[in-house]
């Protein structure tokens, strides 16, 4: 669903947050991991394999979302599969990388 990649912004640190009503309200009811406490354990790992991803293209999580022209390179290559399919995860680090470069 196109509001997936509208509608939630997936955080560095794992967590997830709604940026509508809706999405909000899926985020409770399927326990995507709002805050630390809801669902730990997704969020630990949505992290871990987000930091991965990262760490695979050149990226430090902790500094390297600084430059907003690598930002934009990293997206574009991430957003193109690679033998007809992306790596886990790979939509949340476009979703993150995108969030970056908006604040």
């Amino acid at each position: 669903m196109t509001e997936c990649e509208t509608e939630l912004r997936f955080k560095i640190s794992g967590r997830v947050e709604g940026l509508s009503d809706r999405a909000a309200v899926t985020i409770r009811v399927l326990n995507l991991g709002d805050h630390e406490t809801n669902n730990r354990a997704l969020i630990e790992k949505r992290k871990q394999l987000s930091n991965a991803l990262l760490w695979a293209n050149h990226i430090n999580p902790d500094d390297g979302l600084e430059d907003d022209e690598i930002l934009n390179i990293l997206i574009s290559d991430l957003s193109q599969p690679q033998q007809d399919h992306m790596e886990p995860f790979t939509p949340v680090v476009i979703n993150i990388l995108r969030s970056r470069l908006q604040a």
